[in-house]
Parts: C-alpha cells; sequence; structure tokens
C-alpha cells in the first residue's frame, strides 16, 4: 500500500479518536457540572438523609396554677441515660452495676444485658430519672454510657384536681386542661441531629441532647387549691363512710361563676396516670349525667312565680300523698302524705304531689322553656373536655304524667355542673353566669395574653322571684325541713336536698335499691359567697340527700368560708382563719422555683414509689398521704403511730432504716401538698383517715379498765 494511503488513514483514525474524546469529555464535562452546579443542592439533601436523622427535642411545657399561683403542674429537664454498646468494654458488668444502681429485677437485668450486646450503636437505658438514681448512676462513671436531658412533667399537688388538670405525655396533652389548652402549654419545637450507621441505628452526635426547648406558656385556673382540698377530702370520706360508687362535689362563686373546686371520687395521681383505670380520669362533673330529682323542685318553683300561675300565700291540696294521673299514681316519700301546704312549705318537705299540681299548672311550654333558660338541655360552654349536654326532651314530647315527673326531676338528666349553674343564678339575683374554670393564660415569659372575664348570660327570673326562692331554700335547712343536716351554726343556708332513683338499663324502668343522693346550696343566704353541690352515687348506708350529702355540704362550706375570712355577724371579722385550723395551700406564688427544686429532688415520692423497700430499708414516706403510708407500712408488717392530720412530714425511724430493726413507725402529719410546710397541728379533722385498725391494736395492747 502506497505511504500517502497508510498516512491518510493513519490521520483518519486520530481524527476519529480525538473526537470520541472530545465528545466523552464534554460528556464528562457536562455531567460534573450537572452534579457540582445544577443538582447541588438535591445531591446535598439526599446525602444528608442517608447519614443524619432529624431528633424532635420534646418541648417544655407551661405550667399551670391555681387562682393563687399554686403550682398544680409543671415541667422540668430530666436526665435520660443512653449508651453506645460499641464504646463498652464489659457489657456483663456494666449491665449488673446498672441494675443494681437503678433497682431492675433479674428479667429486666436480663434485658439490659441482651440491649448492651448487641450490635447497635445506640440504645436507651432508662428515660427521665428522678435526680437520686440519676446522680447514682453518674458515680459509676462507665464507659459507653452517656447522658441526655429531656423534658418531664411534674404535678407537686398528686392527685389535686387531677380531673380537671389531666395529664400529659410525649409533650402533648391527653386529658383535662392539658388536652384542651394544648396549643398554650406546649413550648417551642427545636430540631436537632443525629448520625445514623449503614443499619439506620440512631448515633448521637458530639454536644446533641444537650439543647433545651422553649417554654410554652401558662394557664391560670380559677380552682383554689385549699377549697381543691378541702372539697376531695370531705367528698372522700363521704364516698367511704356511704359506702357509695362515686362521687363529685363542685363549688363556685354565684357572683362571677368562677369554679373554686371541683372533686370527683375515684380520683387519679396524674404523675403515674397509665397505674389507673382510665374511668378514673373522667372529669364527672361535666360528663356524667344524671337525674336530678328533688333538687330540680326548686326551679319549677322558680318558673311557676316568674310565670304568676300561684300566690305564696295560697293552699294546695297535696292529695294525702298520693295523687293519680291517668293510669298512673304518683306518691310522696313522707308517710302519710300532705294535706294543704303552701308553695314555701312544698319546697320545705319535697312534695312530689305539691310540686307535680304547680308544673300542672305552668304547662308543657312555659315549664321547658324556663328550665331552659337555666341552662337544661345544653353545654355550659366552660372550658373543660368531654362536657355533655344531656337530655331535655321537646316539650311537645311530654305527657301528662312526664310533665309531672319532670316537675320533681325524673325524666330529665343533667350534669352536675348544669345544675349547680342554674342554682347559682338564683343566688346572683336572677342572672345567669357562664361557669369558669381558667382565669388567664400567659406567655412563655409570664406575660398576660388572655384574661377570662365573668360572662353574665342573660337574666333567667326576676331578682324579687330570685329572693322568694332563696327564703324557701333557707327553710329547707331549718328544723321541720328535709335538709337540716346542712346548716352551719351562725349562717342562713340556702338549700335542697335530692334523692333520685336511678334507671335500670337492664330490666328498664327505675332500680328499686340504687340511688342517687345530693344536697346543693349557697351560704350566706343573703349575700351569697360560695355555692356547693354534693352528688354521691349509689350510697348503700342511706339512699337520701339529706342524710348523706347534706353533711358533707355542711362540712365543706364551713371550712371554706372560715378559710375566705367569712364569718357570722357579731363575730370579730378576721382576714382568713389561721393556718392552724386549715389546710395550707401547695405553694405561694412566689415559690414557684421552689416548687420546681423540691419536685426535682423529691420525684421518686411524688409518683409514690418506694423502691427502698426492696432493698430491706424503710421507703421514704414524705409528702405521701396517710392512706398511701399506711397501705405500704401494712404491706411491710409494720406497726403505725399517727400524729396530727394531712400528708407525711416526718417519720421515725428515718427513711433509709433497715426494716429488719423496725416494729413501729412513729409518723407526724400536717396539712399541706406536695412541698414542706410549716408545722401546722389541728383540732378539726379534715383529713379521710382509715385509723381503725390502727386503733384496735392498740386497744389490744392497753389493759382493760
Amino acid at each position: 500500500m502506497p505511504d500517502w494511503k497508510h498516512t491518510r488513514w493513519m490521520k483518519i483514525r486520530l481524527l476519529a479518536a480525538v473526537t470520541v474524546l472530545v465528545i466523552c469529555s464534554g460528556f464528562v464535562l457536562y455531567r460534573i457540572w450537572t452534579l457540582q452546579v445544577k443538582q447541588s443542592d438535591w445531591l446535598r439533601e439526599l446525602s444528608r438523609a442517608q447519614y443524619l436523622k432529624d431528633i424532635t427535642l420534646e418541648p417544655m411545657r407551661g405550667p399551670i396554677v391555681d387562682r393563687n399561683g399554686a403550682p398544680l403542674a409543671v415541667s422540668l429537664m430530666t436526665d435520660s441515660i443512653f449508651a453506645m454498646p460499641t464504646e463498652i468494654n464489659d457489657h456483663r458488668s456494666t449491665a449488673k452495676k446498672l441494675a443494681e444502681v437503678l433497682g431492675l429485677d433479674r428479667k429486666r437485668a436480663d434485658r439490659l444485658v441482651a440491649k448492651l450486646t448487641n450490635r447497635k450503636h445506640f440504645t436507651w437505658i432508662k428515660r427521665r430519672l428522678p435526680q437520686k438514681e440519676a446522680q447514682r448512676v453518674r458515680a459509676l462513671n462507665l464507659d459507653g454510657v452517656h447522658f441526655t436531658r429531656e423534658s418531664r412533667r411534674f404535678y407537686p399537688a398528686r392527685e389535686l384536681a387531677g380531673s380537671v388538670i389531666g395529664f400529659a405525655g410525649d409533650g402533648r396533652g391527653l386529658e383535662g386542661i392539658e388536652l384542651l389548652f394544648d396549643g398554650q402549654l406546649k413550648g417551642s419545637t427545636i430540631m436537632a441531629q443525629g448520625l445514623r450507621d449503614a443499619h439506620n441505628n440512631l448515633l448521637y452526635a458530639d454536644g446533641v441532647g444537650h439543647q433545651e426547648s422553649g417554654y410554652g406558656g401558662g394557664v391560670v385556673l380559677t380552682i383554689d387549691g385549699t377549697i381543691q382540698e378541702i372539697a376531695e377530702t370531705e367528698l372522700e370520706r363521704t364516698v367511704i363512710s356511704m359506702s357509695a360508687k362515686s362521687g363529685t362535689v363542685i363549688v363556685m362563686e354565684p357572683a362571677t361563676g368562677e369554679i373554686l373546686a371541683i372533686a370527683n371520687s375515684p380520683n387519679f395521681n396524674p404523675n403515674t396516670f397509665w397505674k389507673f383505670k382510665a374511668s378514673s380520669f373522667r372529669n364527672r362533673a361535666v360528663t356524667d349525667c344524671y337525674e336530678p330529682g328533688s333538687t330540680l323542685k326548686m326551679f319549677t318553683m322558680a318558673a311557676a312565680l316568674q310565670a304568676k300561675v300561684i300566690e305564696l300565700s295560697e293552699k294546695i291540696d297535696c292529695q294525702r300523698g298520693s295523687l293519680r294521673i291517668g293510669t298512673n299514681t304518683i306518691h310522696d316519700s313522707h308517710r302519710g302524705g300532705f294535706a294543704l301546704l303552701t308553695p314555701g312549705e312544698i319546697l320545705m318537705n319535697s312534695s312530689n304531689i305539691g310540686i307535680a299540681i304547680i308544673g300542672a299548672r305552668l304547662g308543657r311550654q312555659k315549664l321547658h322553656s324556663s328550665l331552659s333558660r337555666f341552662g337544661f338541655g345544653r353545654k355550659t360552654g366552660v372550658d373543660l373536655p368531654g362536657e355533655t349536654r344531656c337530655k331535655l326532651r321537646p316539650a311537645q314530647s311530654w305527657s301528662e304524667v312526664g310533665l309531672a315527673t319532670i316537675s320533681f326531676g325524673q325524666g330529665i338528666s343533667v350534669t352536675p355542673l348544669q345544675i349547680i349553674t342554674g342554682l347559682c343564678s338564683i343566688a346572683n339575683g336572677g342572672v345567669w353566669m357562664r361557669p369558669l374554670i381558667v382565669k388567664e393564660i400567659r406567655g412563655p415569659t409570664n406575660e398576660q395574653i388572655q384574661q377570662f372575664n365573668p360572662e353574665p348570660a342573660g337574666r333567667v327570673i326576676e331578682p324579687e322571684v330570685a329572693r322568694e326562692i332563696t327564703r324557701m331554700l333557707v327553710r329547707v335547712t331549718e328544723p321541720g325541713g328535709t335538709g337540716t343536716a346542712a346548716s352551719i351554726p351562725g349562717f342562713k343556708v340556702a338549700g335542697k336536698t335530692g334523692t333520685a332513683q336511678k334507671v335500670d338499663p337492664i330490666a328498664g324502668g327505675y332500680s328499686a335499691d340504687k340511688r342517687v343522693a345530693s344536697f346543693m346550696g349557697f351560704v350566706p343566704a343573703e349575700q351569697p359567697r360560695i355555692a356547693v353541690l354534693v352528688v354521691i352515687d349509689e350510697p348503700t348506708q342511706s339512699p337520701y340527700g339529706g342524710v348523706v350529702a347534706a353533711p358533707a355540704f355542711a362540712r365543706i362550706a364551713d371550712a371554706c368560708l372560715r378559710y375566705l375570712g367569712v364569718f357570722p355577724e357579731g363575730v370579730v371579722a378576721q382576714s382568713k382563719t389561721p393556718a392552724s385550723e386549715l389546710p395550707s395551700k401547695s405553694l405561694k406564688s412566689a415559690d414557684l422555683a421552689a416548687a420546681e427544686a423540691f419536685v426535682e429532688s423529691n420525684a421518686d415520692q411524688i409518683d409514690g414509689s418506694a423502691s427502698d423497700a426492696a432493698d430491706g430499708r424503710l421507703p421514704d414516706l414524705r409528702g405521701l398521704s396517710v392512706r398511701q403510708a399506711v397501705g405500704q407500712l401494712s404491706a411491710l408488717g409494720l406497726e403505725v403511730e399517727l400524729t396530727g392530720t394531712g400528708r407525711v412530714v416526718h417519720h421515725q425511724p428515718g427513711p433509709g432504716s433497715l426494716l429488719n430493726k423496725v416494729s413501729t413507725v412513729f409518723i407526724t402529719m400536717e396539712k399541706c401538698r406536695g412541698v414542706p410546710c410549716p408545722g401546722i397541728q389541728n383540732g378539726t379533722e379534715l383529713a379521710v383517715i382509715d385509723q381503725r385498725k390502727i386503733d384496735r391494736r392498740k386497744k389490744q395492747e392497753k389493759p382493760h379498765e
């Protein structure tokens, strides 16, 4: 082949090779530009997503306090422990030391060994430890064991207003005020980042876990911690002594509609809510409907006076205790019934027949309209979750006998809050006030964001009618009335008893033996300061509201008046009852920081735990109720000597004493909630103390006289 042809072919091949290389280089350069410039942000995020994991730090919830600033719910930063198994040399030894300090049983200790010996780079050991426990773990100084800070919700007053406050978990409200105002209470969320390996296991980077999220706003309730404690104590006493199924107490200010206390029994401790049945969380004051019975008679009477269908001086024939309506017969509970009674005497003696005759004069439409104005058949609008409206059937569906029974409180259902709000409208001169449970919403820096003021919702009866009903209700608590057990020396008490049959959902109709006993009233009758409702469900000792609920009303109202500084005429006024005669509040508003410090150092006692007993030592009983303390000591087979009332503030032998050297524990109690309080000795018994077994033992030890 000639040379020129060979040279030409070489040039063609070289040109082709260069062209291919230029094209390839251009493609590579374009691709580099695409990856490094055009798609750089997208690829960077894709890369970060593969080895970084966003971690949401639980926000710090704001506090819930009572009207005086005493904390009912606070959030604290607590220690949580995690381990890096790859950093641990002797896994079994580390697990054994942790199990001993954390008080783990054998099963949980074995589970801990399995956690530490797996191939993961990160594993939780225990979250949100009490401070003392965290300090003991720190003292071990174990390789591969690390700490981080997490928020934990504490309720310093334990069960106090538990059904109102509710509880929070995993950074969000789950029940009660915690749920309803979750948006205001939860703090701002902080996003941190952690590394994760090829197995998608979370691995904390240096410094992550030491940040703290922002605080949420606070909620100020209208609840008064002291009045709440009085109500809960007396309710528990009544439920126990009457062997009742449950109960509710509400204390309100008639002039403002502010709720000073809502007590429910059974109650629960929000610090350990998982230990209780879900039924214990229910705020019966707003969720449970019941037939009010005779307490409704005052509203029928008020409607009749407002409509001018009766005269105060007229005599109404009560048919000697038996009234036939169609094929039905209505009876009075009073043996022999009554003959002629004035309207005031009908209310005083709680005559079913008398009030049924008055209801018939009113007629279906007028009675229905009046009951609606008093708030029955609709929600009150209170800031509490789960409120029900209950049943007030349309007037056109009432039969003749239905009109009669509704007049005296059967065939209609109400919530406890509905009926006491109606009572407050009578005490308030005929003006219906929307019930208030929240006083203020505050921001993270304690600035006021929103204030809730008393909210009148209209007049339901004229002032003179309200005064006449009040005079009638005063006669109920005076000699000859059905509510004499509700009387308070030195005061005029306006009130009404109620004894209602419960509907039997299985057999149909009304139960032969199940009753709801109630009493509600306000005091002083001339210038009402408080209104109190006591509802006891299925008492077994007696079915009557005058026997079951009226005495509890008297004790609650008397204690509240003394605490509020309300005294009978002629008694030298004082600002408030001395602390030695009433329960003290949990804390003063200025002591929130002290409360947090106390809670942080006593978290194990607040939760009601007694881990020391498992180690053969006497548990720390300080801050527990008498029932909790006696229960723990009885389980350990120890005798108990009690002094004072309220919460345990001291005991001898002290915490940590060897159980094998203890036979009797001497307990000193004072009336305070969750925090140290000054020495309080009280002759007025307000605490519920089941001391029968202890008294029996003491009596057996003494020689017979």
